[in-house]
């Protein structure tokens, strides 16, 4: 077969191309590290490659949530924490407003600071995450979830529903905690309150301990009147009497008009407190007196249905000593031993107790959040290593095939030129 110089020409420059192009693709393979993967050229590795990144972008949706938990989880902490040092000082101000030397100017200024911290505590309350959903709302997220009433008193507006995102395809994790466990349900001993209400109580305690009283220690050898604000109605009424034979719990149901099953509760236990009663001339009152005429105590007034400090005191007990003339002293006003102060203590160190245990739970939603981000971590190092076992290439082997191909590149350039200066003359020489 004959070739003509034109085909020749031809042929050649079209091998010059195809091994341009060849060593294009090597030296971007080089530069890049990675290999062309083509459906037409490698279709197993195209399969393999697709499957690896559906994968990958699945992992990357479930950090993106991991990433989300923990900082809703952290924010969380770090608002329980705040919320628990903030109950801290109030207990050190009940402990404080507790002390006998102070008087009833002393409490109102403690007062003041319990107000201020009972507002911060709300705001607390309606923390947001760096997205601007609300932490402790439920899931009703955009408004606050705590409001203060008009009178002072804080209704929770969200829910108890928990946020949880999908870490995994079979595992979900709590984002957080519900405002209704968290703030609205403390134990204590009187019942269920929630937070804002311990520390209404402590704040109405320390107005109403200038007015009222939670105990009375008589000291007139005549003994005392007390009276009972009560109404036409049995209501149930305890009180305690600690006098020199020792103390005892009374309680009875009176009415209006007479006190005579009251009467008969406490010298039902003379022996044990050495106090006795008598009617009153009223006979709305009671007169106690002491067998030996030494003093006594009267403490823990316990009304029904009263589980906190009140604004506005029911079923009072009003006391006056009796002086040896006869005459009255000075009227103390009994309201129930949920007003005292001792009692307010107590329910801050429920209350801090309470989020403590709150904090714990958002530390056990933390971990776990901690140990499925740690195995997330390697599920994503294990896809990009099989991506990379598909797309990288092996520099060593591309090298090689690169330097052959430009030696075959010059070779064949080097004939081309060496051809294309013969001339006809040069055939017949």
């Amino acid at each position: 077969m004959t070739i003509s110089t034109k085909m020749f020409n031809q042929q050649t420059i079209s091998n010059l191309s195809r091994l341009s192009v060849q060593l294009s693709e090597l030296q971007t393979q080089v530069a890049s590290g990675q290999k062309p993967i083509r459906p037409s050229t490698d279709p197993i590795a195209t399969s393999k490659l697709f499957a690896a990144k559906d994968l990958q972008a699945g992992l990357e949706r479930f950090r993106s949530n991991m990433n989300r938990i923990e900082a809703r989880l952290s924010d969380t902490d770090e608002v329980t924490g705040q919320v628990q040092n903030l109950l801290i000082r109030l207990k050190e101000l009940s402990i404080q407003a507790s002390n006998d030397t102070l008087n009833a100017a002393d409490r109102m200024s403690i007062r003041k600071e319990v107000t201020q911290h009972k507002n911060a505590l709300v705001a607390l309350a309606n923390s947001r995450d760096t997205q601007g959903q609300a932490l402790f709302g439920g899931y009703q997220t955009n408004d606050d979830p705590f409001k203060i009433n008009l009178d002072g008193s804080v209704h929770y507006s969200g829910d108890n529903g928990l946020h949880s995102l999908p870490v995994s395809a079979s595992l979900n994790i709590t984002t957080g905690v519900d405002g209704v466990s968290s703030f609205m349900r403390v134990q204590t001993q009187e019942g269920t309150k929630s937070v804002f209400d311990i520390v209404q109580e402590f704040e109405t305690s320390l107005e109403k301990s200038a007015l009222y009283a939670t105990q009375s220690t008589v000291t007139s050898a005549d003994g005392a009147l007390l009276t009972f604000d009560i109404g036409p109605n049995p209501t149930p009424l305890g009180l305690r009497i600690e006098g020199p034979n020792g103390q005892a719990d009374i309680s009875a149901d009176i009415v209006f008009g007479t006190m005579d099953s009251m009467i008969a509760a406490v010298n039902a236990k003379t022996e044990l407190t050495g106090v006795r009663a008598t009617p009153a001339e009223d006979g709305n009152g009671l007169v106690l007196l002491s067998t030996d005429g030494n003093g006594f105590t009267i403490s823990h007034i316990d009304s029904d249905g009263v589980t906190g400090a009140e604004d506005t005191p029911s079923n009072t007990i009003k006391l006056q000593q009796i002086q040896s003339d006869g005459r009255l002293g000075d009227t103390v006003t009994l309201v129930d031993k949920d007003s005292d102060l001792q009692t307010s203590l107590s329910g801050l160190d429920q209350a801090i107790h309470h989020f403590s245990l709150v904090q714990a739970q958002v530390g056990a939603y933390a971990a776990t959040a901690q140990m499925q981000s740690e195995l997330l971590a390697r599920k994503e190092i294990t896809v990009a290593e099989a991506i990379s076992g598909i797309t990288d290439a092996d520099l060593t082997e591309v090298v090689t095939q690169l330097q052959s191909l430009l030696v075959n590149r010059d070779a064949l350039r080097q004939v081309f030129a060496k051809v294309g200066q013969q001339s006809l003359f040069d055939l017949i020489r």
